[in-house]
């Protein structure tokens, strides 16, 4: 697919898709974007011969670097008028360039042919053509670089198969719109650390993206808000807690040196000149730091070596982390504390006299396996007070300012389940997190979002007499709240996107900057007026790609279930929607514990909209189990192992079929990844609905992959809560998808990267070995040395397309992608 675009350029003219149907075989190629001629003056020659020992004589004009977009400086001609009439004295040293743009349907391979100049380069793309080259699904722009060694200028498209291609027509006026493509699944940017100066008066952020080779790039930015202008675009800054300057680190003859910046001039103040190389968190006083000291474990035995519990099999397990206090005047660095057990910082008082400090611990017999103690420390008298002792069910504890009260974030189970709102009897999902206020006079606890459905995700307080933002999935959305910690009152902030992925709120002030998207747009990044409520887009780093691309729509589903629950999803329609035709639908369900969201349809690793640019519907179901749709809603996750959640999957793809008459019933396929994956191999044991399913990942045996996953032991303790595979053979065996593999009657595919530590390949490879005994279609793709996300540049666009190809096969009855990835062999 095309990674780069200027065919709305191309032209400046237009690109108007003839959507009448593919080209013959061959087809002759009627306009193009003329541009030139580019006059190449004859080097002055030294000598008789170059460092290759060549003649000056056998030098090719052809080969003299020439930007291709300059084709979209040219003009639309008629090549059938024979009008190439550029021809003059000197010829050889006359560069031309055509351009044009061609779309197919199918995987196919396609050939330009050139006739008249004697002279030429191809490119499609802005890479070097090689004939009978093969393409898969999309949007191209050629471009014939040659020398005006002619009167006469004639190209064609020879296509392998018939009706697969489209000659796209030049129209004069007319804005082009290309297909979302690989290139924009690819490359498509985003925004990392966005964060406010305290006043709000200045902002960081950062956009990053990978580009069309495969590396990584960033921008940082410093800007005043209120303006945009940009102040700095240096990398590796941060703010000061307090006040509005900027904070980083730089190594200056061989110290190691922390430095104030002040965002007005730039002018330079070092805080301290040899700073311990270690992570740190400043205190909202700034003249101190907490730092965190690292004791490397006891080293395994060489060669042979015993593994102390099941945690020991990861990487750095032994380390342990301690707090010190670094004071930035006098450079002395107080032990604050010591132990074998790893200490974690949850924040520094506002004051800037105590910290808030977790102790973990694990216990293996009980659920949970896990627990944390909450301390309180005052930093001058050294008095420690035990805020929250052994709990399992607390992440986080936060001062908020201008109040005697702390937040926490935990689980409904926390504090003996007072922030769940389920029957004693039932477990409740420890994805589902709530907000307490934990007050520190007393040391007793209010709920917050008890009777509130969506789930908390980060939570941030500002200095604002108790001002507590937090985000929450919220269906198939994360929204923005605001907290009064005084009342308990929550409010819901009206934004103008879908999903608030990060977002930043100022100290003091009245300004929060957040980063989001919708179902059909793509990232961008905003700023709030915290009492107005009114966004101002700040930057929209996507602007002109999306304007580029002729994209489809999302629209909601919704029906109710013959157990009488409202299931709810969306749906992605492709750009030219025909409601006459017949459309193959990907269905597409989470991979976890929490919803699949509304987020931009057209990157990760289940792209929606380039599956819609390659001819298919995709329905996406958020069935029961997930967080953000209630307690009970989410305790369906919990010793289930699938059942109830399979069934709904099957209703609302039965039900999306039915309502809707442009979908083939007999072309449906599904797909997902780790518990998803799980419920793509659970499905196809249940139903023939599904011609074809894809596993990335996934659990089939849920005995094995609780013992060996790095966290299937403690994943359990949410899906499978005080259930083990000696206890509950019907959730552990009955349920896993191996020990039903007969039931699989339709293609499974299944990929899996080689070194994912939370589902073992092993999930994979029996679930694989299974359905080839038992004479079932199957394929096993292995990525190498990716984890259980598929996260290479290189690597992902193929996986991708390997998903894509195995729905072509099976789907669609095209196996020419699919063999053209994985060439058949015989053996």
């Amino acid at each position: 697919m095309k990674t780069s675009s200027f065919s709305n350029k191309l032209c400046g003219f237009v690109v108007a898709s003839l959507l009448c149907g593919g080209v013959a075989k061959a087809a002759d190629v009627k306009t193009v974007k003329l541009a030139g001629p580019f006059l190449m003056q004859s080097p002055l020659v030294i000598d008789s011969v170059d460092a290759t020992q060549k003649n000056f004589d056998s030098f090719n004009f052809i080969d003299t670097p020439l930007l291709l977009s300059r084709a979209t400086e040219g003009h639309v001609v008629d090549l059938s008028a024979d009008s190439v009439s550029t021809m003059a004295e000197e010829p050889n040293k006359k560069m031309m360039l055509a351009a044009f743009s061609f779309s197919t349907s199918a995987y196919t391979k396609v050939a330009v042919k050139v006739k008249g100049p004697k002279n030429y380069k191809v490119f499609i793309n802005e890479k070097p053509h090689s004939q009978k080259e093969p393409f898969q699904m999309g949007q191209y722009d050629v471009v014939v670089k040659f020398l005006a060694d002619t009167a006469s200028l004639k190209l064609s498209l020879e296509a392998e198969r018939e009706g697969a291609v489209t000659l796209v027509s030049l129209t004069e006026g007319v804005e082009t719109k290309r297909p979302f493509d690989m290139g924009d699944v690819m490359e498509m940017k985003h925004y990392y650390g966005e964060s406010l100066s305290p006043s709000g008066k200045y902002a960081i952020y950062a956009s990053y993206w990978t580009d069309s080779k495969g590396t990584g790039q960033r921008i940082d930015r410093v800007v005043e808000t209120a303006t945009g202008r940009i102040i700095s675009t240096r990398g590796g800054m941060s703010w000061m807690p307090r006040s509005d300057k900027l904070l980083t680190t730089r190594k200056i003859d061989g110290k190691n040196m922390l430095i104030s910046i002040n965002p007005t001039d730039m002018s330079e103040t070092i805080l301290c000149e040899q700073l311990p190389e270690t992570s740190y968190t400043m205190s909202p006083t700034e003249d101190f730091l907490i730092l965190y000291k690292l004791t490397e474990g006891p080293k395994r035995e060489n060669g042979v070596y015993e593994i102390l519990n099941p945690d020991d099999r990861q990487g750095g397990w032994r380390n342990r982390y301690q707090l010190q206090k670094y004071d930035l005047k006098s450079g002395l660095s107080q032990i604050l504390t010591f132990g074998n057990k790893s200490i974690y910082l949850n924040d520094i008082s506002p004051d800037g006299k105590s910290i808030i400090f977790s102790i973990k611990e694990a216990r293996f017999t009980k659920r949970p396996t896990s627990l944390s103690t909450y301390c309180l420390l005052d930093l001058e008298t050294m008095k420690c007070d035990t805020l929250i002792r052994r709990e399992g069910f607390v992440n986080s504890v936060k001062f908020i300012p201008s109040t005697n009260k702390l937040i926490v974030t935990g689980t409904p189970e926390a504090f003996g389940r007072r922030g769940c709102v389920l029957p004693d009897d039932v477990v409740p999902s420890m994805y589902d997190y709530q907000l307490f206020l934990f007050n520190l006079a007393d040391k007793s606890v209010e709920t917050v979002t008890r009777d509130f459905d969506p789930s908390v995700a980060n939570v941030r307080v500002t200095g604002n007499n108790g001002t507590v933002y937090f985000t929450a999935n919220n269906a198939d959305s994360v929204s923005l709240y605001r907290l009064d910690a005084n009342t308990g009152k929550i409010k819901m902030i009206p934004l103008p996107c879908e999903n608030v992925m990060n977002f930043s709120v100022a100290w003091q002030g009245n300004r929060l900057m957040y980063s989001g998207c919708g179902a059909c747009e793509a990232d961008k990044l905003y700023v709030l007026d915290t009492k107005s409520l009114k966004s101002v887009l700040a930057d929209d780093a996507n602007a002109d790609r999306m304007s580029e691309i002729d994209l489809g729509s999302c629209r909601p589903f919704r029906m109710k279930s013959s157990r009488g629950d409202i299931l709810t999803g969306h749906y992605y329609l492709p750009a030219h929607f025909d409601e006459t035709k017949k459309y193959p639908v990907i269905v597409h369900y989470y991979g976890g514990c929490t919803p699949t969201s509304r987020r931009f349809g057209g990157g990760g690793h289940y792209p929606a909209h380039y599956w819609n640019a390659l001819g298919y519907v995709v329905l996406i179901c958020n069935p029961s189990g997930a967080s953000g749709f209630g307690q009970e809603w989410a305790s369906r996750h919990v010793n289930t192992m699938g059942e109830g959640v399979a069934e709904d999957i099957i209703e609302m793809t039965r039900h999306f079929i039915d309502t809707n008459r442009w979908v083939d019933g007999e072309k449906v396929g599904c797909v997902s990844a780790s518990y998803g994956g799980f419920m793509t191999q659970l499905l196809l044991t249940k139903t023939d609905l599904f011609a074809a399913g894809i596993s990335h990942a996934g659990i089939s045996d849920h005995s094995s992959y609780w013992g060996e996953g790095y966290w299937g032991y403690s994943y359990s303790e949410v899906s499978a809560a005080n259930s083990y595979p000696w206890t509950r053979k019907d959730l552990f065996v009955d349920r896993s998808p191996l020990y039903n593999a007969d039931k699989i009657k339709k293609p499974l595919l299944f990929t899996h990267g080689t070194a994912d530590t939370n589902v073992p390949i092993g999930e994979s490879i029996q679930m694989y070995t299974a359905l080839k005994l038992l004479g079932v279609p199957t394929a096993f793709v292995m990525v190498e040395g990716e984890n259980h996300g598929i996260m290479d540049f290189h690597k992902r666009q193929k996986w991708i397309n390997t998903m894509v190809a195995w729905f072509d096969k099976y789907l669609k009855g095209d196996s020419a992608w699919w063999d053209a990835l994985y060439v058949p062999k015989e053996l």
